[in-house]
């Protein structure tokens, strides 16, 4: 049985606008607005994920307007696409992943792995970025996402990764569960 703490450890989805530059038709020259430098997700940017899109048993939100495009790509998954900035990904409400901009880490396809805490009365994280991040069941979270860097390092059966040690009905009740929905 998992405790709190193991069920608040880290590592699958995202975002807040930090350094966002979204660019400006009038000065570009083009009718759309630039793409996203960077997104840097807050605490406030992790909400109850009841609220968001599911796919499969994936969790996804995109705070800066590109809901669209992240779930069309989660829907019907690409090899070489990527998400757009700004995405976040939970498959459980103590971790997060989040798509940063092109320069943050490319060896990681620029994303950001959180170990969160949350409670009725919100968000914390505890833990952000690649190599320090470890999931709730004691592996690193990069580890375990590079096998599945075909597919924008998303981990889903048959994508490479360690299959988790808990079948989909567990991780809909840990989704249901998650205390920032009450």
């Amino acid at each position: 049985m998992m405790n709190s703490r193991s069920i608040t450890a880290a590592c699958v989805a995202l975002f807040s606008c930090a350094a966002l530059s979204c660019g400006d038709s009038a000065t570009s020259g083009t009718s759309e607005p630039a793409a996203p430098l960077d997104f840097a997700a807050t605490a406030d940017d992790f909400e109850c994920l009841q609220n968001w899109e599911r796919v499969r048993n994936i969790r996804i939100t995109n705070k800066l307007g590109f809901l669209e495009e992240a779930l069309a790509l989660a829907r019907a998954p690409e090899v070489g696409k990527e998400y757009p900035v700004g995405t976040i990904l939970q498959l459980f409400p103590g971790e997060a992943m989040v798509k940063r901009g092109p320069d943050f880490d490319p060896n990681n396809k620029n994303w950001e792995y959180f170990e969160l805490t949350v409670t009725a009365g919100g968000t914390s994280i505890n833990v952000r970025g690649r190599d320090d991040v470890i999931n709730m069941f004691g592996g690193q979270c990069f580890g375990c996402h590079v096998e599945a860097s075909d597919f924008d390092f998303i981990c889903e059966k048959g994508r490479g990764c360690v299959d988790l040690p808990i079948g989909d009905d567990t991780i809909t009740a840990l989704q249901a569960a998650d205390p920032r929905c009450s």
